[in-house]
C-alpha cells in the first residue's frame, strides 16, 4: 500500500512539475537564448537562494529560464529533463539526485546538441560539459579544523560524530571524506558516521538522539548541511548539553545563523549559493553563444569523472565573530 501510494504522488508530482514548466516556458521571448535549470530539490532553503539568482542573472542577460525541480525524486528528474530538452533550450543546467545516474542525461542531451553543467553536485560521466560547484572537500576539512579548535579551548579533544548527506551523493561523499581526513590526521576519535538519504533535519536529530544515548561523551558533531545540524542541536538541546557540544553545518540558512547567535551552533560554512548560481548562469549563457568562459579552474580531476572543466566558488567559515562580513553582506561577486 505504501510503495502504490508513493508512486501516485510521484506520478503526480511529475504531471505538475511539467504543466509547471510548459508554463513558465510558454509564450515568452520568443528567440531568446533558452537555458534549462533543474534542481535535485527546493527543501533547503538555500535552494529558493539559488533560484532566484540564476533566472535573474539569466533574465538580466537576455535569455530565458525553464525551470523545474525534482523532489529529489529521479523518476521525476528524469521526466523533468525530457521536458526541457524538447523545449529547445541550448544548455542544460542540472543538479543531479544522484550522481552516478545522471550521465544517462549527458548522453540524452549531447545527442540533442544540448550541453550540459552540473550545478552544485558533480554527475560522474567523462563527458561532461562542465561542473560549477564549491569545493565540499574545502567545506568538511574547515569543518572538522574549527571543530578541533574548538575543543582545544573547552575542554580537550574528545569524540566525533558525523552526519552525512546521501550515500554516493558527491557533495556529501567530499564533506565526510574531508571531515574523517582532518580528524583522523589529528588523531580524534570518529566515534559515528550516518548518511541520510533525506539529507532532512528529522532524520539527523533522530541520529543524533540515538548516538548521544550509546555514546554520551561526544564532544562535536559534524553535519554536511544547515538542514542536518539543526537536527543535531534539537538532539543536544533535548539532552541538556548546549554549548558543551561543537556543531557544525554547511549552507548557512537563516536559522542556523540564528542559532550561531544565540550560541546554540559554532559554526557553519557558507558556500556563497547566490554567485554560484549567477556563476552558473553566465557560463551557461557563454556556452549556448560557443564562447569559453574567460576564468576556469584547470580542469579538475572529481571523483571518478576525469578532467571535468571546473568554476569552483568561494567558501567561507561563519562564527558568531563573522557573520555580518561573510553572510549579510554576500552577493554575487565571482566574474567570468
Amino acid at each position: 500500500m505504501k510503495k502504490w501510494l508513493a508512486a501516485v504522488v510521484s506520478l503526480v508530482l511529475v504531471v505538475s512539475f511539467l504543466i509547471s514548466g510548459c508554463k513558465k516556458s510558454a509564450g515568452k521571448g520568443e528567440g531568446k537564448i533558452k537555458i534549462g535549470f533543474i534542481l535535485g530539490t527546493e527543501q533547503e532553503e538555500r535552494y529558493q537562494r539559488d533560484k532566484k539568482s540564476f533566472i535573474e542573472t539569466a533574465e538580466s542577460l537576455d535569455s530565458n529560464v525553464i525551470f523545474l525541480s525534482s523532489n529529489n525524486d529521479e523518476l521525476i528528474q528524469a521526466n523533468a529533463v525530457d521536458s526541457i530538452l524538447s523545449q529547445g533550450v541550448s544548455v542544460l543546467v542540472l543538479q543531479p539526485v544522484d550522481s552516478d545516474n545522471a550521465g544517462v542525461f549527458v548522453d540524452k542531451a549531447h545527442a540533442k546538441g544540448v550541453k550540459v553543467i552540473a550545478y552544485d553536485r558533480m554527475i560522474n560521466h567523462p563527458k561532461l560539459d562542465f561542473y560549477a560547484g564549491q569545493d565540499s572537500f574545502a567545506v568538511g576539512k574547515m569543518q572538522a579544523n574549527s571543530a578541533i579548535e574548538w575543543m582545544k579551548k573547552h575542554g580537550g579533544i574528545g569524540k566525533v560524530m558525523i552526519c552525512s548527506g546521501q550515500q554516493g551523493h558527491s557533495v556529501a561523499e567530499a564533506i565526510t571524506s574531508a571531515n574523517i581526513e582532518v580528524l583522523k590526521k589529528a588523531k580524534v576519535k570518529i566515534a559515528a558516521q550516518q548518511y541520510h538519504n533525506a539529507w532532512g533535519t528529522d532524520e539527523a536529530l533522530n541520529t543524533v538522539e540515538n548516538i548521544l544515548v550509546r555514546t554520551p561523551d561526544i564532544k562535536a558533531i559534524l553535519c554536511n548541511n544547515s538542514g542536518m545540524a539543526r537536527g543535531a542541536i534539537q538532539a543536544v538541546e533535548k539532552a541538556g548539553k548546549i554549548g558543551q557540544i561543537f556543531i557544525s553545518g554547511a549552507d548557512a540558512d537563516r536559522a542556523n545563523i540564528e542559532y550561531i547567535i544565540e550560541g546554540k551552533q559554532q559554526q557553519d560554512v557558507y558556500k556563497d549559493e547566490i554567485t554560484l548560481a549567477a556563476t552558473a548562469a553566465k557560463l551557461a549563457i557563454s556556452l549556448s553563444k560557443g564562447e569559453q568562459p574567460k576564468k576556469l579552474d584547470k580542469p579538475t580531476t572529481y571523483k571518478s569523472a576525469k578532467n571535468i572543466k571546473t568554476i569552483l566558488t568561494p567558501v567561507k567559515s561563519v562564527t558568531k565573530e563573522n557573520y555580518k562580513d561573510v553572510v549579510i553582506k554576500a552577493g554575487p561577486k565571482y566574474k567570468l
